[in-house]
């Protein structure tokens, strides 16, 4: 197949292509990274705009974040232990993949890039919108994945509402991006694992990337033989979510999480990445799966 991701530069999240490139070494891969800003704008003018919009404890765990993402990313390569989360330029230089960047995915330049790939599909992991004009560039369609379980957790970090209103379960969600609404299209596959004790936002993201890098081949090959059911989401269920306030931060305390922990941030480098997945549920369109890998179980 030849795929187009559109993905955001994130390091826990970047190992997700890093998977599928060894999973299935016949696809032909191209990346468009699209920085965290708002599209067209600058990283000042995005800061300006949302910086306001987030508590002052979202901002510092975010901050604690990112010193502890800068640790593990170079960390490995130092030490030569534990994952190593490649930049997207450097897997893309690596592997001598097509490369655009982007602030704008809509943009004249980045459509006329993605349709020079010629694409069976493009598979999105991103913060921006997508219109009509890109949706109709590949021939499967776009494929989101969603780091959260539709449609229960719309929109914004789902990744810390699944904590702080107390899901039993959190994982990722593939689904066709059908228009320009949010989070709507029809559901492919999920991956979900039962929420561990004390485990903070940020290793609930890494967990769910790395539920989704163990389905992605699957979900792949299931549409490549058009094998897939793409089954409809209810409009009426879920809620779609924003930025966490004061108040979400008091529940998430109250049972038992935290934004970060740098204990469980840097427990990364002892490969302690799929421990908490022992009770993985996978679903490919209406029928679960039974053949996940060795090391996680079916729920």
């Amino acid at each position: 197949m030849r795929i187009v991701y559109v993905i955001a530069e994130y390091s826990l999240h970047n190992h997700i292509l890093e998977a599928h490139r060894r999973s299935r070494p016949g696809d032909q891969l191209a990346i468009v990274k699209v920085p965290l800003v708002l599209r067209g704008k600058s990283r000042a003018d995005t800061a300006q705009r949302i910086v306001p919009q987030l508590s002052q404890r979202f901002l510092a765990g975010k901050l604690i974040e990112a010193a502890g993402m800068l640790a593990i990313t170079a960390l490995p390569k130092v030490l030569r232990k534990g994952p190593v989360f490649s930049r997207l330029r450097t897997i893309a230089r690596r592997h001598r993949l097509p490369f655009h960047r982007t602030t704008d995915i809509m943009s004249p330049g980045s459509l006329r890039f993605i349709a020079d790939q010629q694409p069976d599909l493009v598979v999105t992991l991103f913060h921006q919108i997508v219109r009509q004009d890109l949706i109709d560039i590949p021939r499967l369609g776009v494929m989101n994945i969603h780091p959260g379980l539709l449609p229960s957790f719309r929109g914004i970090q789902p990744y810390f509402w699944e904590l702080s209103e107390g899901a039993q379960r959190a994982g990722a969600t593939f689904h066709f991006i059908e228009d320009e609404s949010v989070d709507s299209g029809a559901v492919l596959a999920q991956a979900s694992y039962a929420v561990p004790k004390g485990v903070s936002v940020q290793r609930n993201y890494f967990l769910t990337c790395l539920a989704a890098g163990q389905l992605l081949p699957r979900v792949l090959a299931a549409l490549e033989s058009g094998a897939l059911e793409p089954q409809p989401q209810d409009p009426e269920a879920g809620a779609y979510w924003r930025w966490p306030d004061s108040a979400a931060f008091d529940r998430l305390r109250n049972r038992g999480h935290a934004l970060v922990s740098l204990r469980q941030l840097f427990s990364l480098l002892a490969g302690e990445g799929t421990r908490d997945l022992e009770h993985e549920r996978a679903a490919v369109g209406a029928s679960e799966l039974s053949d996940l890998p060795d090391q996680v179980q079916q729920g």
